[in-house]
């Protein structure tokens, strides 16, 4: 697993519901992969998007954006309450 599939640059983790900024456009996290409780079946190189670790955003002008990892583009904004 690649830290940066589950975790933003700063080190915290990424969780579904976390408001975000994308390219400076405001998003939030969907779903992501990886997380401990992701049916193995789920994520399979054979299963839903053929990959086991990443992470969805809904974002403001872009839409939905699929990652395999955080860059410097993603920044943490506030956690889902």
């Amino acid at each position: 697993m690649n830290f940066y599939a589950t975790h933003y640059q700063s080190g915290e983790e990424i969780r579904p519901g976390d408001r975000i900024l994308w390219a400076g456009n405001e998003g939030v996290v969907v779903f992501v992969l990886g997380l401990p409780g992701v049916p193995e079946d789920f994520a399979s190189p054979e299963g839903w998007l053929g990959t086991s670790e990443g992470f969805m955003l809904d974002v403001d002008g872009a839409g939905w954006v699929f990652q395999k990892e955080s860059d410097e583009d993603l920044d943490f904004v506030a956690r889902k309450q």
